[in-house]
């Protein structure tokens, strides 16, 4: 794995390609292609969903996500990541309340 600027990209993930060559590279993702990507993901909305969870994996999966969106926020107010993690921050946020919903704890 190369170094990279975890100020300004995901540690999780990274995108493949193969080129013309048939070669397979990799390259980091972004917090704003991330956060882009997932809210095309989540345009459909929870109606959409193929998997069942229960209320209770809901209501655990919003709190990890106010956390992160949370920690991405500290790290913002404290120069310590990329401006554009605040998108990524919006999306868990959004997220996270979207599963609170689902798990029965807001209306």
């Amino acid at each position: 794995m190369t170094n990279l600027d975890p100020r300004r990209y995901l540690l999780s993930s990274r995108r493949y390609q193969r080129d013309d060559s048939g070669t397979v590279d990799s390259r980091p993702v972004s917090f704003a292609e991330e956060a882009a990507e997932q809210r095309d993901n989540l345009s459909g909305g929870l109606d959409d969903a193929r998997v069942t969870i229960t209320g209770t994996e809901a209501l655990a999966s919003a709190a990890l996500l106010k956390e992160f969106a949370a920690r991405l926020r500290h790290d913002l107010a404290h120069g310590t990541v990329s401006p554009d993690a605040e998108e990524l921050a919006q999306v868990a946020t959004d997220l996270a309340e979207r599963m609170a919903k689902a798990g029965g704890l807001t209306d």
